[in-house]
């Protein structure tokens, strides 16, 4: 269940981050236009700002599921089958405490930051840093489910 429940927000994500992709875009040729006829779009920089901090994270999310990242085979590698899995095991618990980590913390700083407002667009400032929580909660559960197909593989 947690496979499908990963796949499914994988896919949520995806669409979302081809979205907010086509945003920046959008945005920041509609601020070239605006700026070269001489009126200036003030919020378009704030704007672009937040969504690609939401599209860094996001887009980590989709590189960890899709296993996009730079891989090592190092010493496990040539240890065996048996103490390269204990190794994978180890690499995931560490993985799933340190995002389990930054969703906590995440999730607090985001709330004290709704005392604050941007400047340009006078929101709220949990609403852009609400990513970083997000995110962090969807690597915990792709995590869980590379942890799960680990473990299902080792077992007999």
């Amino acid at each position: 269940m947690i496979q499908r429940v990963s796949q499914a927000i994988n896919s949520l994500v995806e669409k979302a981050l081809f979205i907010i992709g086509t945003a920046i875009c959008i945005i920041l040729f509609a601020q070239v236009v605006f700026r070269y006829a001489g009126a200036s779009l003030g919020w378009s920089e704030e704007v672009s700002r937040h969504l690609l901090v939401a599209i860094t994270f996001l887009g980590g999310t989709v590189a960890y599921k899709r296993v996009s990242f730079i891989g090592l085979q190092g010493f496990g590698y040539r240890l065996g089958p048996l103490v390269q899995q204990i190794i994978v095991v180890a690499l995931q618990v560490l993985t799933l405490v340190v995002f389990s980590l930054i969703a906590w913390f995440g999730a607090v700083y985001t709330i004290k930051a709704g005392e604050h407002t941007s400047s340009s667009l006078q929101i709220p400032m949990s609403i852009p840093f609400a990513s970083i929580p997000i995110a962090a909660v969807i690597f915990v559960i792709h995590v869980l489910a590379d942890m799960a197909r680990s473990l299902r593989r080792q077992m007999p």
